[in-house]
């Protein structure tokens, strides 16, 4: 097996990442609405209007609220970007493709913090 071979093994393998990450976090942000009452509801059954522990959680999940749905959009551009970038802008260079997959998988891995902290939060 040549070079060529394993670069374009390892460019679709980025793509193919790339893609299950976007995929997980679109799924992942639904999962996360359902768990926490859309984004919220639960807070206002368990610890009403007001108070300390409400006004935390209203924040907790008004951040995932607001923060989910880009990083799904920037994971999808990642996505997207892995599939039409060159291997390398230059020789020697970093893999774009790979760079771009990087950036669907960091969105995945915080858009699954920020929803199991909403979660958490909105537990009684």
């Amino acid at each position: 097996m040549g070079t060529s071979a394993a670069r374009a093994g390892s460019d679709r393998a980025a793509v193919g990442i790339a893609v299950a990450a976007a995929f997980l976090a679109t799924v992942w942000w639904g999962i996360a609405g359902v768990g926490t009452e859309n984004f919220g509801s639960d807070c206002l059954f368990y610890y009403g209007e007001t108070g300390p522990r409400a006004e935390h959680c209203y924040q907790v999940n008004d951040r995932a609220e607001a923060w989910l749905p880009r990083l799904v959009a920037l994971a999808w551009v990642g996505a997207a970007l892995s599939l039409v970038l060159p291997r390398r802008l230059l020789p020697g260079k970093v893999p774009l493709r790979r760079a771009a997959a990087g950036v669907a998988v960091g969105c995945l891995v915080v858009a699954v913090v920020l929803g199991v902290r909403a979660m958490d939060v909105s537990a009684p």
